[in-house]
């Protein structure tokens, strides 16, 4: 029994001797390619190889006492790429617009935000914001006809934005650069746009209404929201349409009935909307100071003009002018009181023309927003030298 014993000592002693060599040899391996990591990351900063060399690490060695920096290195390197290739995207947008681009572009964005997935992180905020205006612009301008998507975009950004804080400590530089300048245009022109899409996709009107009141409570420096003509044409435009549905059930009537009180309730509907429809006729005509807004302009005249006389008739017709430079100054004030003409009988005049409001909203998918083109941030950290870990000394180089 006891020489049984010692043969299995003996044995199991053997089997110790033979494992002591490999287990010193994988230690060998083990401390040979963390020298060989640290040399590429540290030493001759090949940050490519850097990269591969660090998966490597956290894939072969998971106990590495530079595991931390390993795993440091791959969530800066794989964050530096997706923001690179997402200005990448920006700036070829917006040096020829089109649909494949803006593809390209949104691609891009989610990714970035997917690699960085904070809220609050200024990059994260920008890219958003830069998908939901470049989609806003291409939409509106009819480069891109998917409007659902541009929609989710748009409600992003403007969640986004209007949840973000004033600044975060760390990222005070870049609150200031690539957030700020946005956070105005973001709630004007994205609100503008859901309004654009609702009308476009005969949706609800009213909602549309309340987008355009959201994105004309924006008081932007540089007329963001309250001075920008397409919301008050887009306003007047629903306007129109009401005006004209109304104006056809009136015409509909025998000539007894419109002086009854169907045609009196009927009539009372239309002074109403063209009551709201007029002012915003003559806050387009005095937001509309750029060349590109011309077109709206001269819309929103000869729609005024024909109202006005419906309205006012043609004893105070000079009185027009009056009433449009009551918004001169400020666009969004309320109307002041139309001198309503003398109604000898109930029977409205002719119907004015409301073709000008075919004419498009003016929007342009070639200028950058705030923060794009010149972006040169960069998300990237430098990396530190790797310190020895407790009790154990550092990789020779």
């Amino acid at each position: 029994m006891k020489k049984f014993s010692l043969l299995i000592a003996l044995s199991l002693l053997a089997s110790t001797a033979a494992l002591l060599p490999i287990s010193a040899q994988a230690q060998d391996a083990k401390a040979e390619f963390e020298r060989g990591w640290y040399d590429t990351c540290y030493t001759k900063k090949d940050n490519e190889k850097c990269y591969q060399l660090s998966k490597e690490l956290i894939e072969k060695y998971p106990d590495s006492q530079y595991k931390g920096n390993a795993e440091k290195i791959i969530k800066n390197t794989d964050l530096n790429k997706a923001w690179q290739a997402f200005q990448a995207a920006l700036e070829t947008y917006y040096k020829g617009p089109d649909a494949p681009k803006l593809e390209a572009l949104f691609g891009a964005g989610d990714n970035f935000m997917k690699v960085e997935p904070d809220k609050t992180n200024p990059f994260h905020l920008f890219a958003a914001s830069q998908m939901g205006l470049a989609g806003q612009g291409a939409a509106m301008s009819q480069t891109y006809k998917d409007l659902d998507r541009v929609k989710n975009y748009a409600e992003q950004a403007i969640s986004l934005i209007s949840a973000a804080p004033a600044t975060v400590e760390k990222f005070k530089t870049e609150y200031t650069s690539y957030v700020d300048p946005l956070r105005d245009l973001v709630k004007a022109n994205l609100n503008q746009y859901l309004a654009y899409r609702l009308i476009e996709t005969k949706g609800d009107q009213n909602e549309a209404l309340a987008y355009l009141a959201k994105s004309i409570e924006v008081r932007g420096k540089n007329g963001e929201g309250w001075k920008d003509p397409n919301n008050y044409w887009m306003r007047a435009n629903i306007f129109t349409k009401q005006y004209e549905e109304v104006r056809k059930q009136y015409d509909a009537l025998a000539d007894d009935q419109k002086t009854g009180d169907a045609g009196k309730a009927l009539l009372t509907q239309v002074n109403e909307v063209v009551d709201k429809m007029l002012p915003d006729c003559a806050r387009v005509i005095v937001t509309s100071t750029k060349p590109e807004y011309k077109p709206l302009a001269e819309a929103a005249t000869t729609l005024f003009d024909g109202f006005w006389l419906f309205r006012a008739g043609e004893e105070n017709k000079a009185k027009g002018k009056e009433f449009i430079d009551a918004f001169r100054a400020d666009p969004t004030v309320a109307a002041p009181a139309i001198p309503a003409k003398a109604v000898t009988d109930m029977t409205a005049p002719a119907a004015p023309v409301t073709t000008g409001t075919n004419v498009k909203v003016t929007t342009g998918t070639g200028a950058m927003a705030p923060g794009g083109k010149s972006a040169g941030a960069t998300t990237e950290t430098k990396t530190k030298a790797a310190p020895a870990a407790k009790g154990k000394r550092k990789p020779r180089r």
